[in-house]
């Protein structure tokens, strides 16, 4: 099966984006990492005035990762007399990924990244460990709190942009703003925007390693940006509500690391999908896997990414036309009890003791509150739910 995409005129050979990290660190990096198979490849925030990371910059939780990681640490320049053309090795589109001080800023970087040869462009809204980290390393510089419920300079800086360039326009919102995401989607997709990629690191947030107490990340506090997994559930439903709302390109990023989390984003709504953390994590291989696992489950499933896009929106509304979009009364789960090997996970989830096991599986339906833990647990599958077909 065909996983090809068109986006604005540009032919992706499939919907899978490196977003924004050090996969994209440089020309020759964007050239290497293209022959792991992915759709497109994004460069590293380019700026005018790029700052080394705090180190140390990553550290990993269960089911995420933090990072405080700051933009590209080439100068401008160096992407665009050298290392934007490196990168069209590749072979792939390149988006180049790009931040100003003003929306004049932007709208120039936009032109050069244009001019050096980058495909798309993307511009990124709220880095929430940024502030504090360029305030350490240059004292005399002051950076106000990020506007967080004003997106009316985000329109601005989009607006600008969209006069300078002819390139498919991409605005990267932060995990920040999942409160009001349609306001910031509206400011966007009114300055000019051609597609949305949700979403960026939320934050600020931070571990400590409890033998030294220390932070695990460098900077002034170690305050990073989180990723991974544990942001999956944020941002597949900030998909889900820009899809509801508005007819625009929708770019899904957020714990991306297997086929299975690809497709909740398409079903949400999401057209392509962005991975970062799982490379970082597993190496660029993990890209290739995953769209390798993309194309046999459309294969043995006999679809197509059009097909599939949107598709909870549309189970969303079946509930609505048939009285179930709230449903009060207990349904107990269904048992196979030929798949039941007697591990015992669903009996000591249950907190309503309802559950039973022997041999098999028993659940008592009088005492079952219908809550649907057992059938989300069982590694088996043989419990099921059947309040929604």
């Amino acid at each position: 099966m065909s996983l090809e995409f068109d986006f604005k005129g540009i032919r992706l050979k499939n919907p899978v984006i490196v977003t924004a990290g050090e996969h994209g660190r440089d020309g020759k990096t964007i050239r290497e990492v293209a022959a792991s198979g992915v759709g497109a490849i994004t460069t590293k925030t380019i700026t005018n005035i790029p700052l080394p990371d705090p180190l140390p910059c990553y550290a990993k939780i269960d089911n995420g990762f933090l990072n405080v990681v700051l933009s590209a640490v080439h100068p401008a320049e160096q992407w665009f007399d050298t290392d934007m053309a490196e990168a069209k090795k590749g072979g792939v589109p390149v988006i180049a990924n790009f931040a100003g001080s003003s929306p004049s800023e932007s709208a120039e970087l936009a032109k050069k990244c244009e001019d050096a040869g980058a495909d798309m462009i993307e511009l990124p809204t709220h880095c929430p460990h940024l502030a504090e980290n360029i305030e350490a390393q240059i004292p005399e510089i002051k950076l106000p709190p990020p506007e967080i419920y004003d997106p009316k300079p985000f329109y601005e800086t989009v607006k600008a942009v969209r006069k300078s360039t002819s390139l498919p326009l991409i605005g990267k919102l932060s995990a920040i703003f999942h409160l009001n995401t349609k306001n910031w989607v509206k400011a966007g997709v009114d300055a000019g925007l051609d597609a949305i990629e949700v979403a960026d690191t939320l934050g600020p947030v931070m571990l400590i390693d409890i033998a030294t107490g220390q932070p695990k990340l460098g900077g002034p506090r170690g305050f990073g940006g989180l990723s991974g997994g544990a942001l999956k559930p944020l941002t597949l439903r900030m998909v889900f509500e820009i899809a509801q709302d508005f007819d625009i390109t929708i770019i899904g990023s957020g714990g991306i690391s297997t086929y299975k989390d690809a497709v909740e984003y398409i079903m949400a709504g999401a057209s392509m999908v962005g991975v970062c953390t799982v490379g970082h994590l597993k190496g660029i291989g993990a890209y290739t896997k995953l769209i390798k696992d993309l194309e046999r489950y459309f294969d043995e499933n006999d679809t197509t990414l059009e097909e599939i896009r949107g598709l909870a929106l549309k189970k969303v509304e079946q509930r609505k036309k048939k009285g179930l979009a709230a449903i009060t009364k207990p349904l107990p789960p269904e048992i196979t009890a030929e798949r039941c090997n007697a591990c015992g996970i669903c009996e000591r989830s249950c907190i309503y003791g309802a559950i039973t096991v022997d041999d098999v599986v028993h659940v008592d339906s009088g005492s079952c509150y219908g809550c649907g833990l057992c059938a989300d647990v069982c590694p088996k599958h043989a419990l099921e739910m059947t309040y929604y077909k």
